[in-house]
């Protein structure tokens, strides 16, 4: 089971700039990556928070994801997820556009529309290809994942950065990656916005507008949520004590710690573990997956047969 990485950097020397997986989550803390990421909800429905807004991702729709755009999932009961994650690199030699162009709409979900479904089949289809690794599958999928990108342009509509804005945009999307990469990196220790305003050479104030803008929340609640995810985590897997996993998630103060992680789940750190301690088993599974747990090739490739004998 995954259990960290809210700041989701993929690599790609393996596997020809693209990454395909399944993975079963109820809640995802706010993270972004490099790559342009198309998931498809084969199951169940998920409510995704991006910079401020909010979208209900039913069954069967499509969520759309700009590169280093901040997102966090949350569900009520398990969805499992096909995600595509592909770099811009990937379309850089045919479409070097890719670079400046943003999807208009976050989320499709006209199941009825025949563009729809053939962009949902041509999804199981390369995702089948993929993890069944079958002989020369690397070049279908890389023919079908050209397609799905010039579907999803279609349906969903996009916007263009114009030459003028260019550099002002690839200033603040390495801000963004600077600030996700630091508190990815330090979110244990002690982390101040002011001290991270100072190592950028801009203002507080600037810093602070900068951050809940591209971030959806501020800087406090930010950090907050990814130090309670690490706090739940260690709850459920370890034996820790409760002040040891409040000094280890980087809150100094045990009383902020029980305030922060009553606000995300509900309950108090020690409410939390003794629920899941006295849980049945189904209940105690439920809850480990609160963080993500990404299937294996061998499990996905079972799970898309499924999904594609659904289809004929």
């Amino acid at each position: 089971m995954q259990t960290h990485h809210e700041y989701e950097l993929v690599p790609h020397k393996d596997i020809g700039g693209f990454r395909l997986f399944l993975v079963n989550m109820l809640y995802r803390t706010p993270h972004l990556h490099k790559d342009i990421e198309l998931c498809l909800m084969l199951n169940g429905e998920v409510s995704v928070y991006s910079q401020g807004n909010k979208y209900t991702c039913p069954e069967g729709s499509f969520l759309l994801l700009n590169s280093y755009q901040v997102h966090e999932l949350h569900a009520k009961e398990p969805v499992t997820i096909l995600s595509l994650q592909v770099s811009p690199d990937f379309f850089a030699l045919h479409f070097p556009q890719i670079e400046d162009i943003r999807f208009r709409t976050a989320v499709l979900s006209s199941k009825a529309s025949p563009a729809h479904q053939a962009l949902y089949k041509k999804c199981l289809f390369v995702a089948d290809l993929f993890f069944k690794k079958e002989k020369l599958c690397a070049l279908p999928c890389a023919a079908g994942i050209n397609e799905i990108l010039y579907s999803c342009l279609l349906l969903a509509g996009y916007t263009r950065v114009s030459s003028s804005d260019h550099r002002a945009e690839s200033v603040r999307l390495a801000k963004i990656r600077q600030l996700a990469d630091r508190i990815d990196t330090h979110f244990t220790e002690k982390l101040l916005l002011g001290d991270l305003a100072e190592e950028m050479g801009v203002s507080l104030y600037y810093l602070s507008h900068f951050f809940k803008e591209n971030f959806g929340m501020p800087f406090q609640e930010y950090l907050s949520r990814i130090r309670c995810e690490k706090a739940r985590h260690d709850l459920l897997m370890t034996d820790l004590s409760l002040l040891d996993i409040s000094i280890s998630s980087g809150f100094s103060d045990p009383k902020y710690f029980n305030r922060a992680f009553k606000e995300q789940y509900g309950y108090t750190p020690k409410e939390y573990r003794k629920h899941f301690n006295d849980a049945p088993l189904p209940v105690q599974q439920r809850s480990v997956l609160s963080t993500e747990e990404f299937l294996s090739r061998e499990a996905s490739a079972v799970l898309l047969d499924q999904y594609l004998s659904d289809q004929l």
